[in-house]
């Protein structure tokens, strides 16, 4: 492969990917000096799936650092409610209390976090009895007894399995009115607290706090997203021709069908399938044959990546990578504000500099 080649593609032909290295601006002579609009029109989306909780589309034109750092963001910085503190009550149950804490802290809380400020530190040190703000803090409560039933089994027994939708959701002050048309709920209501025996019982309330994963405090239960990944697009190569025998060969090697026959006159001859030529997984099933491994190339493009973001089901995920892109502007706009601060000081020490040694100049000239 030539060098232009290896500039848009990674080939991946070895044990491991070859030839990863990301060319700038100005190692071939048809380059254009860096053009913002160019690379604003270059840059583009394309939706291919959407669903409740998931989303996949093509991110073509931007640099890998890009693309991973709108991951980073998804898994991390974005911020959802989720449950801080647990003031437990009674729990009679075998769970130890550290453990149901845990448990309660993982359910996905669907409640939208840009109407909750992000709680102060009078809110994170309040205890069960405290007031807390209402914009700051949802609370939920978990009250169940576990009773035998006449005549059943100990697994027939009311709520001998204690759900998520077993979470009451408690307003207080003007809550009840703010979210009276999307009340906070748990994304889930199938999801398994414990299990409970009859005279068993679990009474506790809950504190839901705003935050992300990321510092000191974060934590994973804050995490918006169950995984957002990227792949390169894959792209197929065949070098020489593959025909007759060797051809079916090919075709029954790959699992994910990206090769089809072509007939033609005599022998038929493979190809690389457009339809299914995305699927490829890069499993190097077809180059492994020593047969065929000269006449196929895989390789992947540097610069096109195919998004997957799984949502929690908090909020849907094009909402979560819209906020993903809004955070990684808002860094890169205070990193500007903060250069340019240190610009200026840097510019009004050096005048001040300046303006010293004129006036020792002028004092030594006037000594003399």
């Amino acid at each position: 492969a030539d060098l232009r080649f290896l500039k848009d593609y990674v080939i991946c032909h070895g044990r491991a990917p070859e030839h990863t290295t990301t060319y700038c601006r100005g190692t071939f002579i048809e380059d254009e000096p860096f053009d913002m609009e160019k690379w604003r029109k270059g840059l583009q989306i394309k939706i291919l799936d959407v669903a409740e909780d998931d989303m996949t589309f093509d991110l073509s034109g931007i640099d890998v650092s890009l693309a991973n750092a709108f991951r980073r963001i998804l898994l991390s910085e974005v911020p959802t409610m989720a449950v801080e503190k647990v003031f437990i009550r009674n729990n009679t149950g075998v769970i130890r209390d550290e453990l149901i804490a845990h448990r309660l802290g993982l359910i996905p809380i669907k409640a939208d976090p840009s109407r909750f400020k992000w709680p102060s530190a009078q809110t994170k040190a309040v205890d069960e009895t405290g007031d807390v703000p209402e914009d700051e803090v949802l609370k939920f409560r978990l009250q169940v007894k576990c009773r035998k039933t006449p005549g059943g089994s100990l697994d027939d027994a009311v709520n001998a399995r204690v759900f998520s939708s077993q979470l009451e959701w408690m307003p207080f002050g003007k809550q009840a009115d703010t979210f009276a048309c999307d009340p906070p709920v748990p994304v889930h209501g199938d999801i398994l607290i414990a299990r409970l025996r009859p005279g068993q019982e679990m009474d506790m309330e809950m504190h839901v706090h705003k935050g992300n994963n990321r510092g000191e405090r974060g934590h994973a239960k804050w995490s918006p997203v169950a995984t957002a990944w990227y792949r390169l697009l894959p792209r197929i190569d065949l070098l020489q021709p593959v025909e007759g025998e060797l051809a079916e060969r090919l075709v029954a090697k790959c699992p994910m069908r990206c090769f089809d026959i072509e007939d033609g006159p005599g022998r038929g001859r493979a190809v690389v399938s457009s339809e299914r030529l995305r699927d490829c997984t890069l499993c190097r099933e077809c180059i492994r044959d020593p047969d065929l491994s000269p006449a196929v190339r895989l390789s992947r493009k540097k610069d096109h990546f195919i998004y997957c973001v799984e949502s929690t089901g908090a909020l849907p995920p094009a909402e979560l990578f819209k906020q993903a892109v809004q955070l990684l502007h808002d860094k890169a706009k205070g990193l500007l504000e903060e250069v340019e601060q240190l610009e200026g000081k840097a510019l009004v020490e050096a005048q001040a500099e300046m303006l010293g040694e004129g006036c020792e100049r002028s004092a030594c000239t006037c000594c003399g």
